[in-house]
């Protein structure tokens, strides 16, 4: 080992609580801990190296935070250690990954070109895309956000717990329905799906318009997360909106990260589809949205019957604007941002899934425990 630092991580949650992330900025770490090309960090837990990864989330070729995720019980400390080791010993310790992330472009009848990142000077890819954006996955779910100006987020629900979309790119066919994969559970079109971030103009909300282009860059693969970034460019202007998706390992949620500029003045929402006779559950004081409702998931109503979900968002208190409104297709909370930044949490599921939520009860138990995990983040001494 060539240095090492001991983190106090505590949880002020009166609650157990497990797998949860952490997240450790390597500029925040000691001068002898910063790492070369020679070198890399491992996290231990009670001498035990447990998952961990490093991930390079500007884009400057150079590793910036490492990610983990630990059980703690309530009010309680852990103490971890950070180790720094050669590249070498690092090496020895593969861990499996739990989530999954992809992009690609089509290419006739020939198989997709997968790529990690695209760009478009019109800001629409929609059609040219594989699955229509870029998409990530947990064991439990999967998201993906359409490469065009609506930028709206679509579910891919699962009948077990395993990664699918390297095997099925999202759709469904009758081999693996037989082999019982999941597929496409939610109707989107100009709806924003379930967690989609907008501009909201007082009446209505409006899509973030992409005037000089747009592009995806898929950050992180695994094991422990996967992280994906969209640039809307020329907002307003010359300016750019970064929103980032981020998913763990076991966990349903997708976290919602958003990089304003600093001179854009506008009111935000996010928010679920409507879906006729759902049952809606808003709970200001926790700030969430809980649907559970029933509806066609694909045009083909023969092929892809009915399917009931489960969709949800939560917004944080720092980031609440205590706003709760609706259009014409949504149900909306209002977001304000807070230092040019904004961050909330997106959940979906649906009845198929073994073992999964299968009422609207238990859809909304699963958001008021994902508020109080989402209100209450661990604290961390150095």
């Amino acid at each position: 080992m060539i240095a090492e630092q001991e983190l106090s991580i505590s949880n002020p949650l009166n609650k157990d609580r497990i797998m949860v992330p952490v997240e450790i900025k390597l500029s925040g770490l000691k001068a002898e801990m910063q790492i070369d090309s020679e070198s890399s960090l491992l996290v231990c837990l009670a001498d035990s190296v447990i998952p961990s990864q490093l991930d390079d989330l500007n884009g400057d070729g150079n590793k910036d935070e490492l990610s983990f995720q630990l059980d703690i019980k309530k009010d309680s400390n852990l103490k971890v250690k950070i180790c720094k080791v050669s590249k070498e010993v690092a090496s020895k310790y593969v861990f499996e990954s739990g989530v999954h992330a992809q992009m690609g472009l089509k290419n006739g009848k020939k198989p997709f070109i997968i790529k990690d990142s695209i760009f478009s000077e019109s800001g629409d890819l929609y059609k040219e895309t594989m699955h229509h954006g870029p998409a990530l996955e947990s064991e439990h779910i999967a998201y993906r956000m359409y490469f065009d100006d609506r930028s709206s987020i679509d579910v891919y629900g699962k009948m077990h717990y395993r990664l699918e979309l390297d095997t099925t790119k999202w759709y469904s066919n009758d081999e693996f329905i037989a082999n019982e994969y999941g597929g496409d559970i939610l109707f989107v079109k100009n709806t924003m799906g379930v967690g989609s971030l907008r501009m909201w103009d007082g009446k209505e909300s409006q899509n973030i318009k992409a005037t000089k282009g747009r592009y995806a860059v898929i950050r992180s693969r695994g094991p422990v997360r996967s992280v994906i970034d969209m640039c809307t460019m020329g907002v307003d202007g010359n300016t750019e909106l970064l929103s980032r998706m981020m998913i763990y390992a076991g966990h349903r949620e997708m976290i919602y990260r958003a990089y304003l500029p600093k001179e854009m003045n506008a009111e935000f929402c996010t928010g679920v589809r409507k879906i006729i006779g759902a049952d809606v559950r808003i709970n200001k004081e926790a700030g969430y949205i809980s649907l559970w409702g029933t509806d066609y998931p694909r045009i083909n109503h023969e092929k892809y019957p009915q399917v009931t979900v489960g969709l949800g968002v939560v917004v944080p208190k720092q980031w609440q604007s205590n706003l709760f409104m609706e259009d014409e297709l949504n149900h909306l909370i209002g977001i304000q941002s807070k230092d040019s930044f904004i961050e909330y949490y997106i959940a979906a599921s649906w009845n198929q899934e073994r073992n999964g939520i299968q009422t609207a009860d238990e859809m909304e138990e699963y958001m008021k425990n994902l508020s109080l995990r989402a209100n209450a983040s661990l604290q961390i001494s150095y």
